[in-house]
């Protein structure tokens, strides 16, 4: 919900005013301004259209099972609108910060933090299959060192979670989970890969 509203409010603001601005500060303006309040607000437009075709697939009796329909577009609500958010902020990230200083600053601190809970939230996604269980485990333990590698400014450490990310959804597709399911840790895979290019791009120069 909190990330439903901030989006809401910024995407509407950045939109309207054509001004990417908190407190004394102008991170943008013009056209980057406007793209960036649009990415905002895009989750929220693909969530609406998707509650009104559900709404009208329901009507006719195409979806049955109300409650669990239900809760998948609430998962890929939450997935869309998290991820959306954090891109959005990456986006600001990415024509605002200096380039020219060796400073992670908030925004790559913030994902660093991010891409760690994603962690948590992506294994609860698979079955008790023990392999799955091994599978997971493998790409967490990797996941894990490399977040500390880009935190350690390496770019191995990038190129290697960029790969190891992808690979989740290919596990899940394995896994023989629900398509909902598998649709939303790629989402979660994709997002998670541009907002690492977002975040890093602008400070590439610096990493060894």
């Amino acid at each position: 919900m909190i990330y439903f509203v901030t989006s809401l409010i910024a995407g509407l603001f950045f939109l309207i005013s054509g001004k990417v601005k908190f407190g004394k500060t102008l991170y943008l303006e013009g056209t980057k301004a406007r793209i960036a309040g649009l990415i905002f607000l895009a989750p929220l437009g693909l969530i609406l259209i998707m509650l009104v075709l559900a709404t009208m697939l329901e009507s006719v009796g195409i979806i049955t099972d109300a409650k669990t329909f239900e809760q998948t577009i609430n998962s890929f609500a939450q997935s869309l609108v998290g991820n959306g958010f954090i891109i959005g902020l990456a986006y600001i990230n990415f024509y605002s910060v200096s380039p020219e200083t060796k400073e992670r600053r908030g925004c790559l601190t913030y994902w660093l933090l991010y891409a760690l809970l994603i962690i948590y939230f992506a294994l609860s996604f698979f079955s008790n299959t023990q392999w799955i269980r091994i599978a997971s485990l493998g790409i967490t333990v990797f996941q894990i060192i490399f977040i500390i590698g880009i935190w350690l400014w390496k770019k191995w450490a990038a190129f290697g979670y960029a790969i190891v990310t992808i690979t989740s959804p290919i596990i899940a597709y394995l896994d023989a989970t629900s398509f909902s399911r598998v649709l939303i840790i790629l989402i979660l895979s994709l997002s998670l890969v541009l907002e690492l290019y977002l975040v890093v791009k602008p400070k590439w120069r610096f990493f060894e």
